[in-house]
Parts: structure tokens; sequence; C-alpha cells
């Protein structure tokens, strides 16, 4: 009997890899406004090739069909067991067995795969059941694909509105250019914050700081209250009024700003200004990735985007043991090695661009106030959230000691991208919000003790160019700018609200 090209496909598991790349696919289709497609392609080829090892092993013991059944069988109350389980849970962070209804899960889903896989093992014929397993995979991968494919189609015309983040390119006729470190801590509260929710006075790191002759803003406010809009708009020198714009405020396509991060300003006129630019990895985001680096430190071509790393594992991952290896462990690995790296940098050739986001103190909270090993997956948790922040206080210091030991020509950026902000009413915010959102950290350190004015993040690099590289930029007024994660475009001037809180603040205390 002569057997159709179409029968033999329809009768081989193809069904197996395809539910492989479900959760990635899905969490990529909920999350495309936020993610790139080339994110995804190294997991989607990591989830194949793991798939295809256990169903190589798995059909030689027990035959082709009956192992890609099985295999697709154990993904999908996978998939269920870490969806329902966060759905259900009030903690995403705790164990899968810490209540009553999780464990009942747990329970059911075992028990419908052991009743699954001895039904395939017993079942003789499986022809059938393979064709209908790869209809229904055919189809909700193909759903997926649409969906994904439709988006692209409707915001191919967004990124027409990059053309207004250029910004003219200067050359510094400055012979003898200062190395610029740019170290941000993600997360770390402003003074105000700390005072306000913590009852913390950071006024030693402050003193410390100052010591280093660093200049200290004493309430500095972020222009935007998230890091998707901050650092596009530090490394960019801009604001992002054009892209609602021209996108509307009911937009979600935060490629468009992200992609900026890769194109960025700062780096353009550092490399017009023959600077040779570095990046580190810190465990966040797109800054380290920029194609205008020359060398990219604590980074490999096996690496994850953090937040699908994250997000993939809370859902897919529901054994909280296993969770933290997948995820914490990766993160302290890219911290150390960043630390070392800022630490021991070689400066062989100068001038030198040094970029380093650090997921610091931004949770998971995996260091004490010392330095010592933790694991505290709570975001809410502020006591572990301010031990961290102590120690990255005192991290900061270390590092900013061992650069200014290697070279007196440098500048020293120390920022943090926002505030702390897990007990945010995004929807309906006060000031004391606004003041969670905003409030941050800016150090800045000029070769000479020259003098500096920074007039918020917006304007912190036109501010460097212009007192160390004799640069002439324009400064913008300082405006903090809100919005919910929900709706990024959807902005709201808060800067006076935010100017009357300090005044009522400052008479209270």
């Amino acid at each position: 009997m002569v057997i159709s090209l179409r029968d033999r496909i329809f009768k081989f598991p193809i069904h197996t890899f395809l539910f492989s790349l479900f959760p990635l696919m899905f969490f990529f289709q909920m999350n495309i406004h936020e993610l790139f497609f080339e994110d995804v392609v190294f997991p989607l080829f990591l989830s194949i090739l793991v798939t295809f090892v256990f169903w190589i092993i798995l059909q030689r013991l027990i035959g082709s069909k009956r192992s890609g059944l099985i295999i697709s069988l154990l993904i999908m109350c996978l998939i269920n067991l870490g969806n329902i389980s966060l759905f259900i849970s009030e903690d995403p962070n705790e164990s899968i067995t810490s209540s009553l209804e999780q464990q009942v899960l747990v329970i059911v889903l075992l028990i419908l795969s052991v009743l699954g896989i001895i039904y395939f093992i017993k079942t003789k014929t499986l022809d059938d059941k393979t064709s209908i397993a790869n209809v229904i995979s055919i189809t909700m991968i193909g759903f997926l694909v649409f969906n994904i494919s439709t988006f692209a189609i409707m915001t191919s015309d967004d990124e027409s509105s990059l053309e207004f983040s250029m910004v003219p390119i200067q050359i510094s006729d400055i012979e003898n250019k200062p190395d610029i470190y740019f170290i941000i801590l993600d997360e770390y509260a402003g003074f105000l914050q700390l005072e306000n929710d913590f009852g913390y006075d950071n006024e030693e790191f402050r003193i410390e700081l100052e010591k280093r002759k660093f200049s200290v803003v004493e309430n500095s406010f972020s222009n935007y209250p998230n890091t998707s809009l901050s650092i596009p708009s530090i490394m960019n020198m801009i604001y992002f009024d054009f892209i609602p714009e021209h996108l509307g405020n009911d937009s979600k396509n935060i490629n468009v700003v992200q992609k900026m991060i890769n194109k960025n300003n700062v780096m353009k006129i550092l490399k017009a200004n023959n600077y040779k630019i570095t990046t580190l990895d810190g465990a966040v985001g797109r800054t380290a990735t920029t194609t205008l680096a020359d060398d990219r430190l604590c980074t490999n071509i096996f690496d994850i985007n953090p937040d699908i790393r994250k997000n993939f594992a809370l859902v897919y991952v529901p054994i909280v043991g296993l969770r933290d290896f997948v995820f914490e462990e990766i993160i302290r690995d890219k911290l150390e090695c960043s630390f070392e790296a800022l630490t021991n940098f070689q400066n062989a050739e100068n001038p030198n661009f040094v970029v380093a986001h650090l997921r610091f103190p931004h949770s998971p909270y995996i260091y004490d106030s010392v330095g010592n090993s933790v694991s505290v997956n709570d975001v809410g948790d502020k006591n572990a959230y301010l031990e961290q922040l102590k120690f990255s206080s005192k991290k900061a210091i270390k590092i900013i000691d061992k650069i200014q030991e290697r070279s007196s020509n440098i500048v020293i950026i120390l920022i943090s991208d926002h505030g702390y902000r897990h007990y945010i009413n995004w929807t309906d915010p006060v000031p004391e919000d606004y003041i969670r959102g905003f409030n941050n950290l800016v150090a800045v350190y000029l070769p000479n003790e020259n003098e500096i004015e920074v007039n918020g993040p917006v304007n912190l690099f036109r501010s460097v160019f212009n007192s160390s590289l004799n640069m002439d930029y324009e400064i913008l007024d300082n405006r903090q700018i809100w919005y919910s994660p929900e709706r990024p475009f959807d902005h709201k001037d808060v800067t006076n609200i935010i100017k009357d809180y300090q005044k009522i603040f400052s008479n209270e205390t």
C-alpha cells in the first residue's frame, strides 16, 4: 500500500515539537509589544533541542508515536500546572504545594499524567491519536503565528517616529578626553523615598560620595517611572512626547522606544569622538546588547532575555527551588562578573565609555546588607529590598575607589532609573506614588573637581558633554512624565505636583 506524503506527515508526531514551542510563543505573543523576535529565537531552539533529545531516547524504548504522545501530554500538564498555580496563588513566588488548592492541582495533574501514560503504552494503534494531536498543535501554533504576524503588520509604520529621536552629533575639541563610566543601579530609591517609605536616612552614602568629590543631586527625580522609557530617555537625551502624538495614547508598542537603545544618541556621539564603548551585562535589558558596543563583557551567545527568563520560569517552572536556580543564580553570576569587570577594567586605549546597567538593588533579593547570599523572591519585602540597597551602596563605593585609583582623568556617573515601586497605585496615584516612581539617585564625578549641575536625567549627558568635552548641547526643561505600565504612552505631566509635594514635605520636616 502506497502511503502519501500527507499521511506520513500526519502520522509523524510533529505535535511533540510544536507543543514544546507553545509556552514560549504564547508568552511572546502576550508581550509582543515589549519583546523582539530575536529575544525568543534561542529559547525556541533550545526548547526544540531538549524535546528532540528526550524523544530520541524514549522512542528507542517505546516507539516514535507513543513517545511523542507521552511527551506532549507531560508538556501540556506542566503548562497547565504553572498557569493554574499562578492564577490561584496570591503569591506567585510561593511553592506549588503551599496551599490546599495547589496540592489538589498537583495530585489531579499527576493522576492524569499517569493515566495518560498508561493509556498510550497499552494502546496498540496510535495513528489516529497522533493525527488528532498534530491537528490540535498545528491549529494552536497557527493561531499564535497569525496574531504575531497581524501585530507586526499593524505596527510596521510605528518606527517612522524614530526620526524624531535624532540629536545632532557634536565633535569635541578636547585632546585628552576623559574615560566615562556610566553605572546604573536599577531601582535604587532616592533619599526622599527612603526616608518616607522606609524610615531610612541614607546620608552616610551621600557623605561617602561627596568625600570622593561627587556632585550628588539632593532630591533627584527620573523623567519616567519605568526602565522601559527612563533609560532610553537618558541614553538618547530626549523626551518621548512625539510617540503619543504619532502612535496615540492607546499604543502599547514599547518596542519603538526600546529600539532607540540599540542606536542611542549618547553612544553615537561618543563613537564620533573616537570613544571605545564597552558594555557589561548586569542582568538587565538591552543596554548591554547594543550594536554600538565594541566589547560586551559578562555575556555569551547562550544568554536569554532576563524578562523572558523570569516570567517563563515563574509560569512554567512552578517548583520554587528549580526556579531559583533558573533565575536567581544567573543574575548573581551576571552581577558578580560585572562587579569584577568594573573593579579591574583594563583601559589600555583611550578614551573609553563603560556602561554597566546592574539589576541591583532590584529584586530578586540575593544579598543581605554585607553581601552574604540570601534568597528572597517577594518583591514586596521592604526589609529585603533595604538590605540589598545597603549592600549596593557599599559595593558602589568599592567600585568607585578602584576606578579612581586607576585614573584621574575620568567621569563617573552613578544613577538609578527610578525608585522602589512595588506599592504604587498606578491607576489612581497620590503624590506619594509619584515620589515612589520618580525619586532616584544621581551622582556625578568630573575630573579636576569641575562642577556640574544636572537638571534631570534627560540632561545628564547633555551636561556631562558640555562640562567635560566642551560641547554645547541645549539643556531641556526637567519634567516628570507619569504613565501606567499598561498604557505606556498615555502620558501625564506631574512636574508641578512633585514640586508642590516637596514644598509641603520640607515645611513638615
